[in-house]
């Protein structure tokens, strides 16, 4: 009984995010998760670039600035090199569009123009001040090698009631030899 007990404490404390991968619903990472590569994997990252991620968040409805992080909406994303690293070419597309609808369970996160082949996860969380963070990891095929890309952009917390808030954030950018 204490084991199921565990094992039960562990499912609901990761089922506190919303989050999707390909398909959409479901729990994932918070904020700063990533693929997290075996030990064995660590030297196949051949390069690492740190990014800043700017855009817009466009509501689906009205905004309660007192109901803090509601992230159901249009999340517009571009993403620059802040730092080339240890890289010698960053492949970015020109910006990245993520909607999530839905309230809980039923969350849902979709990308706009996803290709095919490449492997998405999102997930976006209450950071407890109001405001809302977000992860959204993309791996792609390029060549013999995988791009990784990682964008962790926030909603402050909401003062008024516009459909419009400015996304800040940070990224980061792996090139691996292998999937990670």
């Amino acid at each position: 009984m204490i084991q199921l007990r565990s094992v039960l404490g562990l499912l609901a404390v990761a089922a506190c995010g919303v989050g999707s991968g390909d398909g959409g619903g479901g729990g994932g990472g918070g904020p700063g998760s990533m693929t997290i590569p075996p030990d064995s994997m660590e030297d196949a990252i051949t390069c690492t670039a740190q990014l800043a991620v700017t855009g817009t968040f466009t509501a689906s409805g009205t905004i309660d600035p007192a109901a803090g992080c509601q992230p159901q909406g249009t999340w517009q994303v571009t993403a620059t090199v802040a730092s080339m690293g240890t890289c010698a070419t960053v492949p970015l597309k020109p910006s990245y569009s993520y909607t999530l609808s839905g309230v809980g369970r039923t969350t849902m996160i979709s990308y706009a123009n996803k290709p095919s082949g490449e492997d998405f996860h999102g997930n976006v969380e209450s950071s407890g001040d109001g405001a809302c963070s977000g992860f959204f990891e993309h791996i792609a095929a390029d060549g013999s090698n995988f791009d990784q890309l990682q964008l962790r952009p926030g909603i402050p917390k909401p003062v008024d009631a516009s459909a419009t808030i400015t996304i800040t954030g940070t990224g980061e950018f792996n090139l691996w030899s292998k999937h990670p």
